[in-house]
């Protein structure tokens, strides 16, 4: 009976936590090809710059830390996340929208900016 209670539970947390709990933590670094190139170099010399990682988004100038990890889930996770910029005083609290479409890449929507990607696989 207490197998079948702890078997039903690991059921309903599975199901609770929906498709970006059944996938990974985004592995490696994901970016345009002069952010892999940065990746790689370890260091960034362009203004087109763009990384992401599991943690958070990098562009020339700019970044948010997502306030929980990006997974490898297929389709779009909405990620509370804490940006800044640089020549601005402070931080900002944005909802990112990561979409994962396969072999397509990724694509970052920021509010108020232009769609971000595709973003490739740096390895």
């Amino acid at each position: 009976m207490a197998r079948s209670a702890a078997l039903i539970s690991v059921v309903l947390a599975a199901v609770a936590g929906g498709p970006a709990s059944a996938a990974g933590v985004l592995p490696g670094s994901w970016g345009n090809d002069v952010g892999c190139a940065g990746v790689k170099a370890g260091y960034q010399d362009s203004d087109i710059y763009i990384l992401l990682t599991a943690e958070g988004i990098e562009t020339y100038g700019s970044g948010c830390r997502f306030d929980q990890q990006l997974t490898s889930a297929l389709g779009t996770q909405s990620l509370r996340s804490t940006c800044s910029a640089e020549g601005e005083a402070g931080t900002t609290v944005e909802t990112i929208l990561v979409t994962n479409k396969g072999e397509a890449g990724f694509f970052v929507t920021i509010p108020g900016l232009e769609e971000l990607g595709p973003l490739q696989s740096c390895s």
